[in-house]
């Protein structure tokens, strides 16, 4: 797969899903309310989590956490308002249908003998820690490209070969799940596509990023989460622990 071949991956892979929200019976979410306007919102989804809330000219408009917006980043703890109408992001995507797929037969397991088991420290987080330099790398690069499309784009083909390398796509086929599962465990990866759309601002992707920053720079005891903000991940390191948790992030 040559350079051409992999931004043709990366512009495809920016093609963000977004749904429609409206009385009218072709939205994605169709709300049956007489204040609700044939075609009242739009909710495109830039992560797992964060989502940009546009409303389409509404007679009785879209609120956030009861502030009425145009157009607003949102993720799924914020109350969305529609007239009258209210809903969480998680209402709102478990409406949608999804086809079931016909699993596929399993070969019978070998029987084995079971690995002994050994005794794992609770608080040992040693790999999920070393994880996060992708994150803390990533954040300012990420920030100060994601102004230029084509540079974007430039910048997260650099950062996708060195995660799952061109062999690493081509043995998926370039497949859009497969690469897309390898990039959601790889830092800030996974906002790649994102910052590469045009259905967002600037304004709007450095927010996104933020949001991302924030939720995954923290300690990596699920117990904890304390937030790192704008520590150096170096010093972390020499810290070893979390003072709070007393997480082991570096033996």
């Amino acid at each position: 797969m040559n350079d051409s071949q992999f931004y043709q991956l990366i512009d495809n892979l920016s093609q963000l899903t977004a749904y429609t929200i409206g009385r009218s019976i072709d939205n994605q979410f169709v709300l049956l309310q007489s204040k609700v306007s044939g075609h009242h919102a739009r909710l495109i989804q830039c992560t797992p989590t964060s989502f940009v809330l546009e409303d389409l000219s509404s007679k009785n408009g879209s609120f956030v956490n009861d502030v009425r917006i145009t157009r607003k980043v949102v993720d799924k703890q914020d109350k969305l308002r529609f007239a009258d109408t209210v809903l969480t992001i998680d209402e709102m995507l478990a409406s949608l249908t999804i086809e079931p797929t016909q699993a596929k037969p399993q070969p019978a397991p070998v029987a084995s003998k079971a690995p002994a088991k050994t005794e794992t420290n609770p608080l040992d987080f040693t790999h999920a820690f070393a994880d996060l330099q992708q994150v803390y790398t990533q954040y300012p690069k990420l920030k100060k490209d994601c102004r230029n499309r084509e540079k974007m784009i430039r910048t997260g083909s650099v950062i996708l070969s060195s995660i799952v390398g061109i062999s690493s796509v081509l043995s998926t086929g370039g497949g859009a799940l497969p690469l897309l599962h390898i990039m959601s465990g790889a830092g800030l990866s996974m906002l790649v596509p994102t910052l590469c759309s045009t259905l967002l601002s600037t304004e709007e992707k450095l927010e996104v990023i933020e949001k991302e920053y924030r939720e995954k720079y923290r300690c990596p005891n699920p117990a904890c989460r304390d937030p790192f903000g704008t520590r150096e991940w170096e010093l972390l390191v020499q810290q070893k622990s979390c003072r709070r948790c007393q997480a082991i992030w570096v033996n």
